[in-house]
C-alpha cells in the first residue's frame, strides 16, 4: 500500500507540475494604433519653430541646414490679401534613413502609371506658415535653399501625399531647382508656392532584371502592428517600404520592380508593451525572393537611428 501510495502522490505531483508549466503568459500588446502614435511622436519632436516678421521678410536656418527666406510681404491670405507683421514657421528636416524610419517617411515614388518606386533622397523637408493658427499662402515669396554635400544634377522636386493610414508617397512636381553656392555650401535653391512634405529626389536607377520579393515576420505581427523597410546597399538616403500585405501573410514589394543581385537590408519595427522593437536583416536579392525575419528585439531609438544609419 506505501508503494501505491507513494506512486499516486509522485502522480499528483507531476500532474500539478505540468499544469503550472501550462500556464501561458499574458501575451505582450501592439497595435496599430500603438505605432500610428509613435511615428507621429516622432514627427512632433522633430518640428522647429520660428518666429519672422513677414512684412520686412527674414530668413530662418534649421538645425539641419535648410534656410527658409520669406520675402518682404511675400505671404497673402486666403482671398489675396498681404499678410503683416509676425508669423510662424514650422520646419522639419530629415536627411538619414534612421530618421526616415522612426519618423515612417520613406522615399517611395509614384511613377507615370501609378506605380510606386524607390527614390534617392537629398532632402526632405516639411513647411508650415501660419499667422493665429490660421495657414497662410504665398505665390512666390518663399525661397527654399536645401544643404548638400553631394551635388547631384538629376534631383527634383516631389510633394508627399498621406493616405487615411498615414502612410507618405512622393508625387514628381513640375518646378525647376536651382544650384547655389556660398559661403556656407553648396544647396539646392528653388521656390517653395505650397506648404507640407517636400523632398529633392531623383529615381533610383538600377539596370540590372528586376523581381518581385516577399517578407514574412514572426507570428503576431502583420501590416495592422508593423512596417518593413528595405535599405540599399551603398544608397545612404534611399529607403524602400513594403506597402502591400498579401492575403497569405508577406509584406511585398508587389510592382516587381527590386534588381535581382541588389545588395539589402530589410529592417522590420513595432511597438510592443510600449517599447520600440526592431528585426533586421542582410539580404543578396534573388528572383522571386522570400524572406523569414528573426524575432523582434527591444532596442532604444537613438540606437536603432545609428544602427541604421551604419548600414552599408
Amino acid at each position: 500500500m506505501k508503494k501505491i501510495i507513494v506512486s499516486v502522490t509522485l502522480v499528483v505531483i507531476g500532474l500539478t507540475t505540468a499544469c503550472k508549466k501550462e500556464v501561458i503568459p499574458t501575451p505582450p500588446t501592439n497595435s496599430s494604433t500603438d505605432l500610428k502614435d509613435f511615428h507621429s511622436s516622432k514627427v512632433n519632436q522633430l518640428k522647429q519653430n520660428f518666429t519672422v516678421n513677414t512684412t520686412l521678410g527674414a530668413t530662418i536656418i534649421g538645425s539641419r541646414g535648410t534656410k527658409v527666406t520669406i520675402l518682404p510681404n511675400g505671404l497673402k491670405w486666403s482671398n489675396g490679401q498681404t499678410v503683416s507683421g509676425n508669423v510662424n514657421i514650422e520646419l522639419v528636416e530629415i536627411f538619414d534613413r534612421g530618421t526616415m524610419v522612426l519618423a515612417n517617411k520613406p522615399t517611395m515614388g509614384i511613377l507615370p502609371n501609378g506605380d510606386l518606386a524607390p527614390l534617392v533622397s537629398g532632402g526632405e523637408y516639411y513647411l508650415r506658415i501660419t499667422q493665429n493658427g490660421q495657414e497662410l499662402s504665398t505665390t512666390s515669396g518663399v525661397f527654399i535653399e536645401v544643404p548638400t554635400f553631394n551635388l547631384d544634377a538629376g534631383m527634383q522636386l516631389f510633394d508627399g501625399i498621406i493616405d487615411g493610414n498615414d502612410n507618405l508617397t512622393w508625387d514628381l512636381t513640375t518646378d525647376t531647382i536651382n544650384f547655389n553656392q556660398d559661403s556656407l555650401g553648396t544647396t539646392y535653391a528653388f521656390f517653395d508656392d505650397s506648404w507640407g512634405w517636400t523632398n529633392v529626389d531623383r529615381f533610383y536607377d538600377d539596370p540590372r532584371p528586376k523581381t518581385t520579393i516577399k517578407v514574412k515576420l514572426p507570428s503576431g505581427f502583420d501590416n495592422s502592428n508593423a512596417n518593413v523597410y528595405i535599405t540599399y546597399d551603398g544608397e545612404p538616403t534611399a529607403l524602400a517600404s513594403l506597402d502591400v500585405f498579401t492575403t497569405d501573410g508577406y509584406f511585398s514589394e508587389h510592382y516587381g520592380l527590386i534588381p535581382i543581385g541588389l545588395e539589402i537590408h530589410v529592417i522590420a519595427i513595432t511597438i510592443v508593451d510600449g517599447q520600440l522593437n526592431y528585426a533586421i536583416l542582410p539580404q543578396t536579392v534573388d528572383s522571386n525572393e522570400i524572406m523569414i525575419m528573426p524575432s523582434f528585439s527591444p532596442i532604444s531609438e537613438t540606437a536603432l537611428v545609428t544602427l541604421i544609419n551604419d548600414l552599408p
